[in-house]
């Protein structure tokens, strides 16, 4: 059975027919031309009709070919991960235990989040170190620690990840990806590459209870005669600025200076930031030691505020200051996830791809049709606006011959 569109295109078709040859026998150079670009025409929207139903890859120009091949930014491709789907799972998935993970506090206990530089760097010539999560689950930053074989020496930058308010707690901090990091640093070690075997790197310690503010210890040493000494950073996003605090080692030199004569830029010694005051959140606390004899030698607790502009001993005995704990890391939880679970996923996972596949083919079939009858429906309006045209021609013909007739008479008869 024909469709009604079909049969009124096939009586154009006919109409159409019929009026082209005798017209063409006429030799009509006008009406040839009109029937001539027509037919172009035509030819054209069906070469795009059965370009559209190939594959993208089978039916390409040059200009298509080399707009698909532009290599894409770090932007572009970030993007496109962004607004992917999760990975589809394998149908018939068996069970593997998997682990499950868990956020615990990072700063915990106090004052010991450390970077170690594995061997792995030498050949990778980057490592990203393990983040730290503000207590508002929505940041993350991480060290990036870069080496340079020429001089054996390595440098560091601490980056943002502003993690995706529409995520679970652990799906945040597991989906956060380092391609969607802000572009620059927040803070940088410096570059210099000239001095051999002089390692940098940053390691952040904590936020502060308003989640506004990062304290960061720097490590400056060699690599072969260990840490040379720790410089304390302050983060305030708010301000978006960085702030270095050599005001406390400062401090603590002046301090046993005038107790003791002793000059400690003459001696092994250092800090140990341990983390935001628990009672006052302007103010870092940190401990100092020296390193002499057998045993390490108490310098005392120490604290300054955000400027750097008081500095406060805080106890020589080693009494408990206390250190407020905010930030998160994601861990490997002991519990993997049950089989139960694991079979369900397979077999909800199997339902879903066999509805998608069957929505796919009757969309196919839909988006075929539609490009079908779009294409009939374009041939059959080119034909009717040719036919017009003859048709107008014609009639224009016919009135130039009868005026040129009643002309011719009106001469005879004078």
């Amino acid at each position: 059975m024909f469709s009604p569109l079909a049969g009124m295109i096939m009586a154009a078709k006919v109409q159409f027919t019929q009026l082209k040859y005798p017209i063409m026998r006429r030799q009509d150079k006008t009406v040839s031309e009109y029937l001539y670009k027509n037919d172009v025409d035509k030819h054209d929207v069906k070469e795009k009709y059965e370009k559209s139903r190939l594959p993208e890859s089978g039916y390409m120009t040059m200009e298509e070919y080399e707009a698909k091949s532009r290599a894409k930014t770090k932007r572009e491709i970030s993007a496109k991960i962004l607004t992917q789907a999760e990975m589809p799972k394998d149908e018939n998935m068996v069970y593997v235990p998997q682990h499950k993970f868990k956020l615990v506090k990072y700063n915990d206990p106090v004052g010991s989040p450390e970077l170690s530089l594995p061997r792995k760097l030498n050949f990778d010539r980057q490592i990203n170190a393990q983040g730290i999560v503000s207590g508002d689950y929505t940041k993350l930053v991480y060290p990036a620690v870069y080496y340079y074989a020429q001089s054996d020496c390595t440098s560091c930058d601490l980056f943002l990840i502003n993690l995706d308010s529409t995520l679970s707690n652990i799906d945040k901090v597991e989906k956060a990806n380092v391609l969607n990091k802000e572009p620059e640093p927040l803070i940088s070690t410096s570059k210099d590459i000239d001095t051999k075997f002089v390692f940098r790197t940053l390691t952040p310690i904590d936020f502060s209870s308003d989640n506004n503010k990062l304290v960061v210890k720097e490590k400056i040493g060699y690599r072969h005669d260990g840490i040379w000494k720790t410089e304390l950073w302050v983060y305030d996003f708010a301000q978006k600025q960085a702030k270095k605090l050599p005001e406390i080692r400062e401090a603590i030199v002046t301090y046993w200076e005038m107790k003791t004569g002793a000059n400690l830029n003459d001696k092994r010694w250092d800090i140990y930031p341990m983390g935001f005051d628990a009672n006052d959140e302007n103010r870092v606390i940190v401990c100092a030691y020296a390193y002499t004899g057998d045993a390490p030698k108490f310098l005392g607790t120490w604290s300054i505020d955000m400027e750097g502009e008081e500095t406060r001993l805080e106890s020589l005995t080693g009494a408990t200051v206390p250190v407020s704990v905010i930030g998160y890391r994601l861990v490997e939880d002991s519990d993997v996830v049950p089989v139960s679970e694991i079979e369900f996923e397979a077999k909800q996972a199997k339902e879903k791809a066999k509805i998608k596949k069957k929505q796919d083919k009757a969309d196919k079939k839909i988006e075929d049709e539609t490009k079908r009858l779009e294409y009939v429906r374009k041939i059959h309006e080119m034909d009717m606006e040719t036919m017009i045209k003859i048709q107008e021609r014609e009639k224009k013909l016919k009135e130039t011959k009868s005026k040129n007739k009643n002309t011719s008479g009106s001469t005879e008869a004078l």
